[in-house]
């Protein structure tokens, strides 16, 4: 085996001494066989204790991604290397960590801290003793959500399991409702590390109900949302404490009082303090904008000791040397955000009380928020948790890997997107235009590209949703350059995807449960609709006879939350890779209902009349099949489930043939048919991954050759769509950036093609990359998000193609694939798709299906 690098960075120029991290790294194929012949050496090559948890195998069952928490040190503006070699690891510290269920708690015991965790009621914490003293009152702690009327609603938990267990890091998981509120369920993850007083807290808010979204409008004030007044979580002091509070509301700025009766020290933030804090995009129900205008503010009861712009604060509850200390790791970024203590107890506000306006979870969002707490620190000692060590694979262990094959090149290359942007901080800075913070907004990416005809001072408000997975392209450049700051827009970016894009319920339509929201109306400002796409404002300027709708499979992407899984472990990314895959596969297909089925054969009798003899695929020859199959695809990755492999070849086939007659299917006009490439581009995925499983079988090449009809086609018709301005609405920058998805196409066609065709597809991908490269280099906007992403997402194959030879290209073994060709539309082929649908339909519904469909669109 083959040593591994692993990086260990920090950013402030301070040294660090024994911090957690927790980094997963990729191996080859057979590289390593179990996780435990790994040993992890530190920079002194000395060995060094390791919990290692394998999040995915190879199909030989050897590991491919390893995930690894270790105590890391780096000295001051320098970068500790870690090695992980081939041997037997060190032995964790003992006892490590004791996870004991009990009679309506839990028991967690880390060496030097002892936390009774409350089966029944969140507190979370009853109790918690460090170096045998208490550091709580014998109430415990207090979660509640305070609703507008002044009603307080306690949380009760329904569940609680440990997540996953190991000597140096456990997590439980707890789960529940708040009394009395349908619309409030919580999820809450606490992170322990052994030989630590410290605890992660992972809390989600979550409202499952459904919007009404009445006329296929999303705004905020729909009758599904959850409106309240605070959510805070309530730390008491044992009685004998006389606390000293302390809070550094920047680095080096201290504030330090005595916690007495009638005093308290608070600092709370209520907009991000930038530029532009006051945006549109801030926009509430009820008024004009959810900030007041003012970034932090730091009190002693109602005297403001400080104000300022952004607040990162570490606070601090003494008693004697050490206390309890906590961190809100995005506590300017996501505002409004509030801690305050006196002296009785510590409150953390998630969602503070004051407000401008009252707090609103719509239908089916959820909001997860991280909480420090240290129960036995020094204030000192607190710094880390703001800005913790990142640890990372070195570029070279995830290159020769091979886990990735579509890597941009590593850092100093010629890779495309470096000519549109210097930094990631460049990206980030994007944020800056429309104050993209708050607790709804942050991690999103600014869709600038649709201001571009914007005219006047107001902002225009533009959320981007994560088109073309800009996540995902995100996290391959972090892989391949080891560049911090491509990671932290990634994960940021994945983490708001799962909470705000994502619809968390159940009770809307079928097609719409637990779908991903588009990106917001091209052109048109986002109005109250937040990041569902359509606002009653839009209709101003909008046709309606095409407006309104929700999640559907042409905005379906799983790949970056799929690399956060295997980055970090967190098993709520592949939980909702998995459930997208299913949900996209659902929008595409339909509901298996008898009404549903009613109203697609008016459909089909419609399109009889208009174009009969045209193809007839099951599934449209678009991105909305090619998101399908990529989601399936991704979704085997994360659970191994066959079913979406089975269900893979099924989208193939549906939706094209290696008999084909390509022309018939009108490729050539891009506002209708250009997404074909997408389709395309998951049929190479495809392909990629049953080469892995070494399935080279009849749906393998069925899917190659029906992949290499399309790209001799394309070989031969194909051109640059910028060619023909007259055929684009809008002949932008972003046609020259979606050239490059058809090289990628042709460079993997080649790769399964014989000579004479694979030298035609690698000379028309050349062709088709050098003007995309020439194009995007005449417009300004080419820095714009939109062009960025497909870049991030394709731009891989200009340097590709730059250095490909003959033999770097692997050749499958041929043979022909069987499969039932295309239909042509007729009466017979509609007949048999109903009577097909009617018979799926008859065997999968229910009353309850039927009433359901049918209680969703009166």
């Amino acid at each position: 085996m083959k040593a591994k690098e692993i990086w260990v960075m920090e950013r402030d120029g301070v040294a660090r001494a024994g911090e957690p991290v927790r980094v997963s790294v990729p191996f080859a194929r057979g590289e390593a066989p179990e996780e435990s012949g790994v040993r992890l050496l530190g920079p002194d090559g000395k060995g060094c204790p390791v919990q290692l948890d394998v999040l995915s195998r190879w199909h030989d069952s050897s590991v491919k991604w390893l995930l690894c928490d270790f105590l890391a040190s780096v000295p001051a503006a320098g970068k500790g290397v870690y090695r992980l070699v081939a041997g037997e690891a060190a032995p964790p510290p003992a006892p490590g960590i004791s996870i004991v269920p009990g009679e309506g708690s839990w028991t967690v015991d880390t060496g030097v801290a002892r936390f009774t965790v409350d089966a029944r009621k969140l507190r979370p914490f009853a109790a918690v003793t460090a170096r045998g003293a208490r550091c709580l009152a014998d109430s415990g702690g207090v979660c509640e959500l305070i609703l507008p009327d002044g009603a307080r609603h306690p949380a009760l938990v329904e569940s609680a399991a440990p997540e996953c267990g190991g000597p140096l890091r456990a997590t439980l998981a707890l789960a529940g409702r708040f009394d009395g509120i349908a619309k409030a369920l919580f999820f809450c993850r606490l992170h322990f590390h052994a030989d630590r007083s410290y605890v992660g807290i992972d809390f989600t808010l979550h409202n499952p109900c459904a919007a009404t979204h009445p006329g296929g409008i999303w705004d905020l004030g729909d009758p599904g949302s959850l409106l309240f007044s605070e959510l805070s979580l309530q730390l008491p002091f044992p009685p004998d404490w006389k606390p000293m509070l302390e809070v550094a509301a920047e680095p080096g700025e201290v504030v330090r009082i005595a916690g007495e009766k009638g005093a308290d020290l608070s600092i709370r933030q209520e907009s991000s303090g930038g530029r532009r804090c006051l945006s549109p995009n801030h926009r509430t129900a009820q008024g004009p904008s959810y900030a007041s205008g003012r970034g932090y503010l730091l009190k002693n009861g109602e005297r403001v000791l400080k104000e300022g712009d952004r607040a990162t604060p570490s606070f601090w509850c003494g008693f004697g040397e050490r206390g309890i200390g906590v961190v809100l790791p995005c506590f300017w970024q996501e505002f409004p955000k509030e801690i305050s203590a006196g002296a009785d107890l510590l409150k953390v506000s998630v969602f503070p009380a004051g407000s401008p306006a009252l707090h609103e979870l719509q239908g089916g969002e959820q909001k997860t928020t991280q909480i420090r707490v240290d129960f036995d620190c020094l204030p000192r000692e607190l710094e880390w948790m703001n800005r913790p060590l990142l640890a990372v694979a070195a570029p070279e262990a995830v290159l020769d890997a091979a886990v990735l094959p579509d890597l941009p090149p590593p850092e100093g290359g010629d890779d495309l997107v470096d000519r549109y942007l210097s930094s990631p901080q460049e990206l980030a800075e994007k944020r800056e235009e429309i104050d993209e913070y708050g607790w709804r907004h942050y991690g999103e990416v600014y869709a600038d590209h649709e201001a571009v005809y914007h005219q006047g001072e107001d902002p225009f408000i533009s959320h981007y949703n994560n088109q073309y997975d800009l996540c995902a392209g995100l996290y391959r450049k972090f892989l391949a350059t080891g560049e911090p700051g491509w990671g932290e827009l990634a994960g940021d970016l994945a983490r708001h995807v799962l909470d705000i894009d994502i619809y968390h319920t159940d009770g809307d339509r079928e097609e719409y449960n637990g779908g991903l929201f588009w990106h917001t109306e091209h052109y048109i400002s986002a109005g109250l609709a937040t990041h569902r796409t359509f606002s009653r404002e839009h209709l101003e300027r909008k046709d309606p006879r095409f407006y309104g709708g929700g999640p559907a499979a042409e905005h379906c992407y799983t790949t970056g939350l799929l690399l956060h899984y295997w980055l970090t472990g967190d098993t709520r990314f592949r939980d909702a890779v998995v459930s997208l895959a299913d949900w996209c596969y659902r929008s595409l297909s339909g509901v298996p209902s008898l009404l549903a089925v009613l109203k697609k054969t008016r459909s089909y009798l419609s399109l009889l009349h208009l174009r009969r003899g045209a193809p007839f695929p099951r599934y449209p020859l678009s991105r909305g099949t090619g998101n399908a199959l990529n989601a399936a695809l991704d979704a085997f990755r994360a659970c191994g489930d066959r079913r979406f492999l089975a269900r893979a070849e099924e989208l193939i086939g549906g939706s094209i043939h290696p008999d084909d007659d390509v022309d018939a299917r009108n490729l050539l006009q891009p506002e209708v048919a250009w997404s074909y490439s997408v389709l395309l581009n998951s049929v190479l995925k495809f392909l990629d991954l049953k080469m892995e499983l070494e399935e080279c079988d009849g749906g393998f090449a069925f899917a190659r050759d029906a992949l290499l009809t399309y790209a001799r086609w394309m070989a031969k018709n194909e051109y640059t769509y910028l060619q023909r301005p007259e055929r684009l609405e809008y002949p932008n920058e972003t046609w020259a950036a979606q050239e490059l998805r058809k090289s990628v196409v042709l460079y993997g066609a080649a790769r399964h093609a014989q000579n004479e065709a694979r030298d035609a597809f690698l000379a028309k991908a050349r062709e088709l990359a050098d003007a995309a490269v020439v194009d995007l280099s005449r417009f300004s906007t080419s820095r714009c998000t939109r062009p960025l992403a497909l870049m991030l997402q394709n731009g891989w194959v200009v340097p590709a193609l730059s250095t490909v030879q003959l033999h770097d290209i692997a050749v499958a073994a041929h043979g022909r694939g069987e499969g039932a060709p295309i239909p042509r539309l007729g009466v017979a082929s509609v007949s048999a798709r109903v009577l097909s649908e009617l018979a799926v339909a008859l065997r999968e519904t229910s009353l309850k299906r039927e009433l359901s469909w049918l209680r969703a669109r009166l």
